[in-house]
């Protein structure tokens, strides 16, 4: 049971980085290079990967 407790918070940390970088990098590369549709699709998904993982994390701890 530890080792899935440790994947969650792993899982959880991995989203969180990535979706940041997705946010804040990406989307900001997007926005220089006049692509506006790509950046706030990026935006969307990295903030959307973010919200289902702390959810899926949520449920996970609540179970």
């Amino acid at each position: 049971m530890k080792i899935l407790d440790l994947f969650g918070k792993y899982f959880l940390a991995l989203i969180l980085i990535q979706g940041s970088i997705l946010i804040f990098f990406d989307a900001r590369n997007f926005k220089k290079g006049n692509l506006n549709g790509l950046y706030k699709k990026a935006r969307g998904i990295g903030i959307g990967w973010i919200v289902i993982a702390i959810l899926l994390f949520s449920i996970k701890m609540i179970i």
